[in-house]
């Protein structure tokens, strides 16, 4: 199914013409009947010649009510603009026209309605003013078709003209990130809370979990032309029925999305888009039309035709979106603002020359920027987002993107620092990632993250080395002799004379301090044999029985005895030790 709005000035047969489309009076309300005048938005739907399917969103000609017609067009493509030809030109005529192409509508017809009251040089004189009217605008390729919606003259015509408009708009896209703005909000006898509105970005199904005006709820029923539906895709006039919220919780404007899919913000950067005649201060206090929702906002222009908006509170944007404003003072519109950046820079006066560069660079000029989220963030499924910033020079680095001159930029400063570091402390393992971190600006993750990507760096036992760094202390001629001591003793080690070198080493793996002895490591591995080989045989042991088993006295023995403990290997219990769950005999 594909959308349609209708637009156009108060009387000009809106709602007369979608009955004649559809059979279905668009006008919900008994005030809307007895008055003849539409009032809040109205929906119908009906089979096109070419077998489209065709959901109207019928809205509201009068001035008074420009804030309904906002909320009916705010999430279609396709416009149905509506012009009478015994009245021509009025001023909703004009500003639904610049509503539109604020929008970017870019797909549609004219319906030149009553066409029955005027003679035929009229009705070409009608046609040629909106021609007229149109031209320059996004508007300016619709087919102006004549037409009666209570007589039926030019119906045919009309459809016609619509299946065209429509097999020539691109269709719904399917980006897998589901939005719908709410556009009403009931509740259902027996089924609970239900919400309408057109359903784009992605497909939703029954049992999904999403989010909704900020709340967690479920998808409990889909229903789409009045039937019942387990999945509907993008494009579409959907029902859905909610669990998890009550409808007065709920109101038209909000959006359900999905968790983490989408950024709520309070302040955007856009490219502004002034009406001929309009102003806008320094700073004006303006309504700004967002999806299906009306909200407050400060504005403020910058250079370069840019404006920042300050929102009272969040609203679910992302780059790409087109937002209407208008003085609540005058009640009229004034402005259109394309959504750019929703992680707008501190000084206002910084953000024109980043609201300058390409998407991609616009969102790299951050510095590391986390995959994560970078969907919500740009307003493009995963894949996309991360190829944006790569085809804009940026890097994977970890779990951020990076421009690639920051990224070699930050390399060079800690090849440069591990290097320094190796000179100064020939014996240590390396530079401590602290210390590193410390150094070039960044936070530890991000020290590893960088060093995992550069060929000549490492990371081991918590600091970054260079990989071709032979001054380990394990291969120094101070760290060789007392290895060579240590082993030659191994439970009875000497003491180091040189801790530094000692705990170097024992960061390398060489040696385990235990109680502040230092032990080889393969001693250890001896001493756990040992150790089970004799609770095997007797089942417990004694700190004089371990004595015995390694050949040493209490003062080593102790240690050793209690690294196995924690390392699982025995347990004590009282004086004794008994197996412990890794000592391969609990079983």
């Amino acid at each position: 199914m594909r959308v349609v709005a209708t637009a156009g000035h108060v009387d000009h047969g809106k709602s007369t013409l979608v009955l004649a489309l559809t059979g279905t009076d668009p006008d919900r309300f008994p005030e809307e009947k007895a008055r003849g005048l539409t009032i809040d938005l109205g929906f119908a739907f009906c089979t096109l010649p070419s077998g489209q399917e065709v959901g109207f969103v019928d809205v509201p000609g009068h001035a008074r009510f420009v804030k309904n017609m906002l909320a009916g067009v705010g999430a279609v493509d396709v416009a149905m603009l509506v012009v009478a030809a015994n009245e021509g030109w009025k001023p909703q005529s004009e500003e639904h026209l610049r509503i539109l192409d604020l929008l970017d509508v870019r797909h549609g017809v004219v319906a030149l309605t009553k066409a029955d009251t005027v003679d035929a040089d009229a009705l070409e004189l009608a046609r040629l003013e909106i021609e007229e009217r149109l031209a320059g605008t996004t508007l300016g390729d619709f087919a102006v078709v004549a037409c009666d919606g209570r007589s039926r003259r030019g119906l045919d015509d009309l459809r016609a003209a619509l299946d065209a408009a429509i097999a020539g708009a691109p269709g719904a896209r399917d980006e897998d990130r589901p939005r719908l703005w709410i556009d009403r909000v009931f509740a259902a006898k027996g089924a609970g809370t239900v919400v309408t509105g057109t359903l784009t970005g992605g497909a939703i199904a029954v049992d999904d979990e999403l989010v909704a005006g900020g709340t967690p709820v479920r998808v409990r029923g889909i229903e789409q032309h009045g039937d019942a539906a387990a999945r509907v895709g993008p494009g579409a006039r959907v029902a859905l029925n909610l669990a998890g919220v009550d409808h007065d919780d709920l109101a038209r404007g909000a959006a359900v999305v999905r968790a983490g899919e989408w950024l709520a913000v309070e302040f955007v950067d856009g490219r502004l888009t002034l009406l001929p005649g309009a102003a806008i201060d320094r700073r004006s206090r303006l309504t700004a039309a967002v999806g299906s929702g009306e909200h407050h906002v400060w504005c403020r222009p910058l250079a370069g035709s840019f404006a920042r908006l300050h929102f009272d509170t969040a609203v679910t944007v992302a780059p790409g979106d087109r937002i209407v404003l208008r003085d609540p003072g005058s009640g009229t519109t004034v402005a259109g603002v394309e959504v750019l950046d929703l992680a707008p820079t501190p000084r206002a006066a910084d953000a024109p020359a980043r609201l300058a560069l390409a998407p991609g660079a616009r969102v790299l000029a951050d510095g590391w920027v986390p995959v994560a989220g970078l969907d919500a963030r740009t307003g493009r499924p995963p894949a996309a987002a991360r190829a944006l910033l790569l085809d804009a020079g940026g890097e994977v680095v970890g779990r951020w993107i990076v421009a690639g001159a920051t990224a070699a930029g930050s390399r060079s400063d800690l090849r440069t620092a591990a290097a320094a570091h190796h000179r100064a402390h020939p014996e240590a393992v390396g530079l401590p990632i602290g210390d590193a971190a410390r150094t070039t600006g960044l936070d530890g993750a991000r020290v590893e993250a960088l060093a995992a990507t550069d060929a000549t760096l490492t990371v081991v036992q918590g600091c970054v080395r260079a990989r071709e760094h032979a001054g380990a202390a394990s291969t120094t001629a101070a760290g060789v002799a007392f290895l060579d001591a240590v082993r030659a003793a191994p439970f009875a080690p000497p003491a180091p004379t040189d801790v530094g070198l000692a705990r170097a080493l024992a960061r390398e793996g060489a040696l385990v301090e235990v109680g502040g002895i230092y032990f080889a490591a393969e001693a250890l591995d001896d001493a756990r044999d040992r150790v089970v080989a004799a609770l095997r045989d007797r089942g417990t042991l004694t700190i004089a029985d371990a004595r015995d088993v390694l050949g040493s006295s209490r003062k080593y023995v102790v240690p050793v005895m209690n690294h196995l403990d924690a390392t699982g290997v025995t347990r004590r219990r009282g004086d004794e030790r008994i197996p412990g769950p890794r000592s391969g005999l609990t079983g």
